[in-house]
């Protein structure tokens, strides 16, 4: 059984439907305003998210760390004979020069493991959204809540997560944009801080943690976030259930 064409909107977007079904689609959206600007929505996300997840390290962080492990020694020397004493140059010059390179092939390759962490986390993330801007029953809500300002909510109940994007937001000094999530009971929960760069875009946000909620806001907060919001939301959207 086919699915419904109308559901297709995210697939497309990511350039993954087959042959037939791009077909089917393409001749399905050349009469549907609907499907039209959802795809459009779509496509400017997973732009952004594709930005977002180019981070890339130093291009010399893995040459600088191999020649610095080069002109180290890298096994411990045999034990000292009982005589002749080492000479002073050594106490008091080379060993320093030596415990110093060490220092600097550690701290070069600490940072090249943290960025290789960095990098599969937000290839996780990436895969992660999407996998929510394609899902079947990925939902798309979009709205002006301010002049100059949009927002785009994709939301996927099947993979339990969504997918916030923003634009036209001014950027903030000591303050961050702040995502929640608001549940049925009236709680708020965090879904993260805005990332807003300087055209005034917020990288694509996801809240894996989707749950029972029924709604999204976005409040001003303090450098860092807070654990409850401070203030009223300058903007609130509802999800469908």
């Amino acid at each position: 059984m086919r699915p419904d064409v109308h559901t297709l909107a995210g697939a497309y977007a990511l350039d993954a439907l087959p042959g037939e079904e791009q077909q089917r689609f393409e001749h399905h959206l050349a009469s549907c305003d609907a499907c039209d600007e959802e795809v459009r929505g779509l496509a400017e996300t997973a732009a952004l998210l594709g930005e977002a997840a180019a981070r890339t390290p130093p291009e010399r962080l893995r040459a600088r760390v191999l020649e610095e492990a080069a002109r180290t020694r890298q096994q411990a020397p045999s034990p000292p004979r009982p005589d002749p004493p080492r000479p002073r140059w050594w106490q008091g010059g080379g060993g320093l020069v030596l415990a110093a390179c060490l220092v600097v092939v550690l701290v070069l390759a600490g940072t090249a493991v943290v960025q290789q962490r960095r990098i599969a986390e937000l290839e996780r993330t990436e895969r992660e959204m999407a996998a929510v801007l394609s899902a079947p029953d990925a939902d798309t809500e979009s709205a002006s809540p301010a002049p100059g300002v949009t927002v785009t909510v994709v939301s996927s109940r099947e993979r339990g997560a969504l997918v916030f994007s923003a634009h036209g937001l001014e950027r903030l000094e000591d303050e961050d944009y702040q995502l929640w999530l608001s549940d049925p009971g009236g709680g708020m929960r965090s879904a993260g801080v805005l990332a807003v760069g300087p055209d005034a875009t917020a990288a694509p946000l996801l809240a894996g943690d989707l749950g029972d909620a029924v709604g999204v806001a976005v409040t001003v907060e303090p450098a860092g976030g807070s654990e409850q919001p401070t203030d009223e939301p300058m903007m609130s959207m509802p999800l469908e259930g």
